[in-house]
């Protein structure tokens, strides 16, 4: 009978600590909704919502805390939103406008759109209050200089406030708000550190808690680190940024969700940039994770590759692809030359500009061993192929007729054109993006011992 007590205990427990709730959703244009859990690179589904006769959607969802969720017909279409025991959230919205969708019977939810008021309220008086600091120290201005350093103390205290209040009330906000508030240097160092840099790195998350087992499911803590790693990579351009993010991510919990989050917000801020630490930070990413969190590990994997093609020394990536007679043309083929892949479309007028200066290099260095293997984004093959004719264009074409998302274009990192890679004999790249006098310089210099 005691077992038996204890047991009815522990089931009662548990029910009590997930209460059961209902998302209603009236959503027009839409066939069906999910929702969706952050991975640490995409999105995974984990649950469907069922559609009633009247064409109103319901989910019946019991969690044990509050659930940072995505709702939607597809990850690219989808509105936050914050899930919380207790709480019976309705939704209005119209499918492929999910993000302008209004969450009412949700305090939570006004909550987390009041907090992000917040954020861009304080940072935009924090910009303005150290901008005018740095005019007013410049005019040699002291009484300015005061003025607006109690206006930045004034904003840390409002901020600090605001995280604690937070921290006690809606603790799910409270997280959010850890991984946001950043303090002035000019105030709130005090000596610590040296200089602003070392004190940015030091600080930016003082406040989180970094056992706190509730960021491992919460997408802020990617967030939270892009936002970071942003600023940092406008200060640190070489790869040894890497290794100062690691450093910091390093407090969270060894292989932990958080940790991936946060690594995972860091590697898609340097992507971005197509900054050099990017590959460094992926390859550690992978090392790390690859064995507990398989799909967003290959996410961040196909994405480095890309952004490998832009360092120097790296074997660029092989591909095949078709000429405008049909016949497949691989890049592999063409080893034992010196080769520009030379990413652009007809359709490009950057592209057409330049072409003459690269018809005259192909003419000077053809027989030396050069070779240009065109590779066109272009959708349409009549306007392909009249504008090689148009622009004398005698050097290798390829294309998938895909447009962006040509797949050679998406395994060099192409997001502009024109985008240029060389190529030395072995396949080596050798430079990145050359034009003009440039490109002429370098081929001079490769083929100046031939």
């Amino acid at each position: 009978m005691n077992y038996l007590r204890i047991l009815l205990v522990l089931l009662s427990a548990s029910t009590l600590s997930a209460q059961a709730s209902q998302l209603t959703v009236t959503a027009k244009g839409c066939s069906a909704l999910h929702l969706y859990q952050f991975n640490g690179a995409g999105f995974d589904t984990e649950m469907d919502l069922v559609k009633g006769s009247d064409g109103t959607f319901t989910l019946d969802f019991a969690y044990d805390e509050a659930k940072f969720r995505y709702l939607g017909p597809a990850p690219k279409d989808a509105l936050p939103v914050l899930l919380v025991p207790g709480e019976q959230p309705s939704v209005t919205a119209t499918c492929g406008q999910m993000k302008r969708a209004k969450v009412a019977g949700s305090p939570a939810n006004d909550g987390y759109q009041e907090l992000k008021k917040q954020f861009q309220v304080q940072n935009g008086k924090f910009s303005t209050a150290t901008r005018s600091y740095q005019k007013a120290m410049t005019a040699g201005d002291s009484a300015a200089m005061q003025t607006h350093l109690a206006t930045l103390a004034d904003i840390d205290q409002q901020k600090q406030q605001l995280m604690e209040r937070l921290q006690k009330e809606t603790p799910i906000l409270g997280r959010i708000a850890t991984l946001n508030t950043y303090k002035s240097y000019l105030t709130s160092n005090q000596g610590r550190f040296s200089n602003e840099l070392d004190y940015f790195v030091n600080t930016y998350f003082e406040n989180v808690d970094w056992n706190d087992k509730g960021y491992n499911d919460l997408p802020w803590s990617y967030e939270g680190n892009r936002n970071f790693t942003n600023t940092l990579a406008g200060a640190v351009k070489g790869e040894n940024l890497a290794d100062i993010l690691m450093q910091v991510n390093s407090q969270w919990p060894e292989g932990s969700r958080a940790q991936l989050f946060a690594l995972s917000g860091a590697f898609a801020a340097l992507a971005q940039k197509k900054h050099p630490a990017a590959v460094k930070l992926a390859d550690a990413i992978e090392k790390r994770f690859a064995a507990d969190y398989p799909a967003p590990v290959k996410q961040i994997k196909q994405q480095a590759a890309g952004l490998r093609t832009f360092s120097v020394g790296a074997e660029a990536p092989l591909f095949t692809s078709e000429s405008p007679e049909g016949e497949n043309i691989s890049l592999e083929s063409l080893r034992g030359k010196v080769v520009l892949i030379d990413f652009w479309a007809s359709w490009c007028g950057p592209c057409r500009r330049e072409n003459p200066n690269v018809v005259k290099v192909y003419e000077k260095y053809k027989d030396q061993g050069f070779e240009i293997l065109a590779v066109s984004l272009d959708s349409n093959r009549d306007r392909w192929l009249k504008a090689i004719a148009d622009d004398n264009l005698t050097w290798l074409h390829v294309s998938e007729l895909k447009g962006w998302k040509s797949t050679v274009g998406r395994l060099y990192g192409v997001s502009s054109i024109p985008q240029t890679v060389l190529l030395d004999a072995e396949g080596r790249i050798l430079a990145r993006n050359l034009r003009g006098a440039a490109l002429e310089q370098k081929l001079a210099q490769v083929f100046a011992g031939k």
